[in-house]
């Protein structure tokens, strides 16, 4: 940026009063002001980083001639800010630069407009707060509005980044950069909280407009939402709310006129600059003539059945939306504007509709006009009404006699309300909207088709957000200080209501009406649904229950289209939020599974079940469009965001087959295995529910027990190990009967990995040996002999066998068993085989290695490496991950971090593009990475891995052996560094970490143990404590005895054993000289 925008005003636009336009002269309306965030600058915040467009003075000028447009700039970078400079005196600047810019006696006149981004809303308003006089005085009460884009009210969470990145400058600089700014933006802090509280009173004289950014923004290897919309909102009842489909940073610039985020906030402008013309206009004309206009506004109808019910809560996003399309009417000839509110019945559309018609009353001062379209009579009736109240005289044709005063040019500031507008084929209601170029027109319907075909633009209304459900229901039912159990209770209930606006208002008034606790409705809900959705208050605001308005719209599916209630079946199965269209199409179609020779095959939806109608159905796009359009009609599914060009549905919470069928089997089947199976974990969690409470386990088809058990066998890798707990114990309830040898053996080898991971090594055998006696000894099934996919399950079996010898350090043994597994046909083992195959190398490297043997182990993985580079289905898999992982530890062993470290860092990049470096593999791999930082000296790289992976451990609630393991690792890591540092308090306190560690894992009695005390006593020894370290080393010295070795923690075994144990022999040494 130039040195002369880099502070101070710039002026990027005068009006040149030697101008005319088609109306006349060029005469300055307002000064607009635009004042920039932190860590942006005059130009560059208002510019488009692809476009290159300033739309300050590239756009704003053409659409806005009469505006002068200035920037403010002033130096808000993290890196940059002088010692001296805070809010306050950046806002005085501001002000003097105006008072020095403003010299004619009509400049000083002249109305002021900030547009402000993030940061530069708090100076804006600091500005005004500031106790000045004089000619500040005159600029402070210049001001006529302040548009405000992501302006943190309260607050930024990327503040507190701010304040770290400031403090770590501070540390290297002698100038000591701006604390106090960075600081005034944290969160919650009082300095912003303040200059919150002050503004408000000065708000009365002002226009607002605040605008809130409503997408996450990139920052580093993560988004998140810089300024939350609660933050970007004032809460002052003249203030206008507008949601921005744009980032922290897109919020602010716009890549030309056409860019859809730009309308809005030129609009508002508009109105700004048009309600300033009027002023200046009514203060020029007589008094009788402002009498007279005040009159008439004054005599405006307000036709409405109700007012908004006095619990109306949230909707702002939607409100703003329509605030920001109706004010472009300002434009000339902007046309007549329509507006849809749609949504399923009870989610407040028609109060949607009342609060804009009051909120907004004022301005139609021809009249607002509210009209009831579910029938004809009803429409016409309404009109009737509304032309009587016009004395329009005795006219035959009521509703053409309203159209006729619509369109009358001394009538064209009207708003007209068509409500509950569901059949349009039968109410065709544009036949009553006048021919105008004017006039505003609000449609409520349950029909989305309307939005398009006869409204110009729309919205669907969701959910309310659960706070504001939670508000609706305690102000209903008349709670007017909820406890903390009370909000409790409160949240649990208004989640069994999908927080539908019409459920929770009703749900409030019985809690009132019949004086029930939040405890007592619950249950009583939960016993007694029906009844108390059919419960309607006997003075309420509403015409119908919950169970009406839903009964009508199932009713008129069920006649409509057989197809649409088919599918509405089907999706009322499944989790309620997030159903793709890729599930969907995956389940009625061939999916890939194992067969019994052992490789691929194609598996039939009709094979697995589904029903013939519902396949055709979903396989033919046109018809399925047209199912889904008549759900859509009645507004009861919504439409969520595309993803690769299919959709996502979402059904409101009041199919196992489809499933079963679809959910992944393999992570060598499917290259998306772990992604598919996270994204689908909801439905089967959904349709065991739906399965205990439909299927007797006596009449469930064997069919459908098959599918539930090979989908919960896949399923059951997923989530927490309370759910792979709960799917194990499901399989073995579905397969009681069953004998079907090769889900048996899954089930064994799943039950006895679970159990390994959950520290249980002895139940995890026993279970492998159990099924070893009663299934795999001769006189089974014979026909399993020469079964390829029953060969490679055994397999399985026993490299679970194999791991639990492993951990009882039972290596010898494991190296037998898992050597006397052989493929069916040696010279060409099937795909399943090899996979086993694989997987019993990689074991019997971990073995070599674990014995010492490390060149050994490395030849034995490489080749494994070697030949997966050549099979496309073990590319990506979490056994990749392993191996790698397990090649770079024996790296470290013989001292070649370096080829470590080039192994794992581009598996670790392709971890952080693919959001996977925190689950199992992924912290596997980062431990690994961490140890090769170690073994180079690179101890900052490794503490930062190690530090992000303890706070990773750290959330897990209930730990398996898997994650224990890791636990330790990462503190026995944190220990060695701190050792190597002398910085023995922390390693003190991490070596006492990596013991406790050690303990919960069960291995107290063991070398490891013994090797972590003699640190602990080296560490105490070097901070003086000499008595506790000789007890601590006296009571570890048995743990070491011996020269056999298992070299378990990579470093920790090797060369950390050998430096112990020389410090412990030099103290011994020491000691006795002494």
């Amino acid at each position: 940026m130039d040195a002369c925008h880099n502070s101070g005003i710039t002026i990027l636009y005068q009006p040149n009063r030697s101008s005319e336009t088609s109306s006349g002269p060029l005469h300055t309306v307002f000064d607009l002001v635009a004042v920039h965030g932190l860590n942006g600058d005059a130009l560059g915040t208002w510019t488009h980083t692809q476009s290159q467009t300033m739309w300050l003075r590239d756009i704003l000028p053409t659409v806005l001639p009469t505006v002068r447009v200035m920037t403010y700039g002033y130096n808000a970078s993290f890196k940059n800010f002088t010692a001296q400079q805070d809010i306050r005196s950046i806002s005085a600047k501001l002000l003097t630069e105006l008072v020095d810019l403003r010299k004619t006696e009509e400049e000083m006149r002249r109305p002021i407009v900030f547009v402000c981004h993030s940061l530069g809303g708090i100076i804006a308003k600091k500005a005004l707060l500031l106790g000045v006089s004089g000619e500040q005085a005159k600029v402070q009460d210049a001001v006529y509005g302040v548009v405000f884009l992501a302006t943190p009210h309260n607050g930024s969470s990327i503040a507190t980044c701010g304040k770290i990145i400031a403090n770590i400058v501070t540390a290297c600089s002698p100038l000591n950069p701006a604390k106090r700014i960075i600081g005034a933006l944290q969160k919650d802090s009082k300095v912003l909280l303040e200059i919150t509280e002050d503004f408000v009173p000065r708000i009365s004289s002002l226009q607002l407009v605040s605008f809130f950014e409503m997408k996450m923004t990139n920052i580093g290897f993560y988004k998140t939402m810089i300024v939350e919309q609660d933050s970007a909102i004032l809460h002052v009842p003249n203030e206008v709310v507008i949601g921005q489909n744009a980032d922290h940073r897109e919020i602010a610039r716009f890549d030309s006129l056409h860019d859809r985020n730009l309308r809005p906030v030129l609009s508002r402008l508009e109105v700004f600059r048009q309600d300033i013309i009027n002023q200046l206009h009514s203060m020029a004309s007589s008094r009788p003539a402002a009498e007279e206009l005040g009159t008439k506004s004054t005599h405006a109808l307000f036709e409405v059945p109700f007012l908004p019910c006095n619990t109306f809560q949230g909707r702002e996003v939607l409100l703003g939306q329509m605030e920001a399309f109706f004010h472009a009417s300002s434009a000339p000839m902007s046309g007549q504007l329509t507006f849809a509110i749609c949504g399923l019945g009870g989610s407040g559309k028609t109060q949607a509709a009342l609060k804009f018609a009051t909120r907004n009353r004022a301005k139609y001062r021809s009249g607002v006009f509210f009209l009831t379209a579910n029938s004809e009579p009803s429409l016409v009736a309404n009109i009737s009404r509304i032309c009587d109240s016009l004395n329009l005289g005795n006219v035959s044709n009521k509703a053409s006699a309203f159209k006729g005063w619509l369109s009358g040019l001394e009538n064209t500031d009207w708003l007209l309300i068509f409500d509950n507008a569901d059949d349009l084929e039968s109410v065709r209601i544009a036949q009553y909207f006048p021919d105008t170029s004017w006039g505003h027109i609000v449609v409520t319907s349950r029909d989305q088709g309307v939005i398009g075909n006869v409204t110009k633009d729309g919205a669907v209304l969701d959910r309310l957000e659960t706070g504001e459900a939670m508000t609706v229901l305690f102000q209903k039912a008349g709670f007017l200080s909820p406890s903390a159990e009370d909000d409790e209770e409160a949240k649990m209930i208004v989640e069994l209501l999908g927080c539908l606006p019409l459920a929770v208002d009703q749900a409030g008034a019985y809690i009132r009406s019949r004086r029930k606790t939040l405890t007592s409705y619950r249950r009583l809900y939960k016993d007694r649904q029906n009844d108390i959705l059919r419960f309607k208050p006997r003075l309420g605001e509403y015409d119908n229950t919950v169970f009406t308005t839903w009964e009508i719209n199932f009713e008129q599916v069920e006649r409509d289209s057989k197809e649409a209630s088919m599918l509405l079946l089907l999706l009322c199965f499944l989790d309620a939020s997030n159903i793709s269209e890729t599930m969907l199409d995956r389940a009625c179609s061939p999916q890939k599974r194992w067969d019994r020779l052992g490789e691929m095959s194609e598996f039939a939806p009709i094979d697995a079940g589904l029903n013939c109608e519902l396949i055709a159905l979903i396989k033919d796009e046109v018809a399925f469009d047209d199912a889904v359009e008549k759900l859509l009609s009645f507004s009861l599914i919504h439409l969520d965001n595309d993803v690769d060009g299919l959709r996502n549905f979402s059904v409101h919470p009041l199919a196992i087959l489809i499933v079963c069928h679809a959910f992944p089997r393999n992570k060598y089947l499917e290259p998306l295995y772990g992604d598919l199976g996270r994204s689908q974990l909801p439905h089967v969690v959904r349709i065991l529910k739906e399965y205990d409470q439909l299927a007797e386990p006596e009449t469930c088809p064997t069919s459908v027990k098959y599918q539930m058990s090979s989908m919960l066998l896949a399923a059951s890798r997923f989530s927490n190990s309370l759910w792979k707990q709960e799917a194990v114990d499901r399989i073995k309830q579905l397969l009681q009967d069953s004998s079907d040898a090769y889900l048996k053996v899954c089930l064994a080898q799943r039950e006895s990995s679970l159990l390994r991971m959950l520290g249980k090594r002895a139940s995890s055998n026993k279970t492998l040996e159990g099924f070893i006696h009663s299934t795999i000894l001769p006189g089974y099934d014979q026909l399993l002999e020469s079964d390829a996919r029953w060969n490679a399950q055994r397999g399985e079996l026993i490299l679970s066998f194999g791991e639990n010898l492993i951990a009882n350090d039972a290596l010898t043994i494991a190296r037998h068993e898992l050597v006397q597994w052989r493929s069916i046909n040696p010279k060409s083992p099937s795909s399943m085989e090899r996979i086993v195959l694989r997987g019993r190398n990689i074991m019997l490297g971990k073995i070599l290695r674990f014995q010492g043997h490390f060149q050994a182990a490395v030849d034995v993985l490489d080749a494994v490496l070697q030949e997966s580079k050549v099979d496309s289905f073990y590319e990506g898999t979490g056994w990749r991950r392993v191996l790698l992982s397990n090649l770079a530890d024996l790296y470290c062993e013989l001292q070649r971090p370096a080829d470590a470290q080039s192994l794992l860092e581009p598996e670790f990049r392709q971890m952080i593009d693919s959001r996977s470096q925190d689950i199992s593999s992924g912290r596997r791999i980062r431990l690994s990475l961490a140890e090769t930082y170690i073994r180079s000296g690179a101890y900052e790289k490794a503490e930062e891995i190690l530090s992000s992976l303890a706070k990773l451990y750290g959330t897990i609630d209930d730990p398996d052996s898997l994650a224990k393991s890791g636990i330790l690792r990462v503190w026995a890591s944190l220990a060695r560094i701190a050792h190597v540092r002398c910085c023995w308090d922390e390693a003190l306190l991490n070596w006492n970490k990596a013991s406790s560690a050690l303990q919960s894992l069960g291995r107290q009695n063991r070398s490891h143990f013994g090797l972590v005390q003699h640190a602990i006593a080296h560490a105490l020894s070097k901070l003086g404590k000499v008595q506790e370290s000789s007890d601590v080393s006296a009571k570890a010295k048995d743990f070491l005895s011996g020269d056999e070795r298992r070299y378990w923690i990579v470093g920790f075994d090797s060369y950390w054993r050998d430096y112990i144990i020389e410090c412990r022999d030099q103290s011994l040494s020491a000691s006795r000289v002494a």
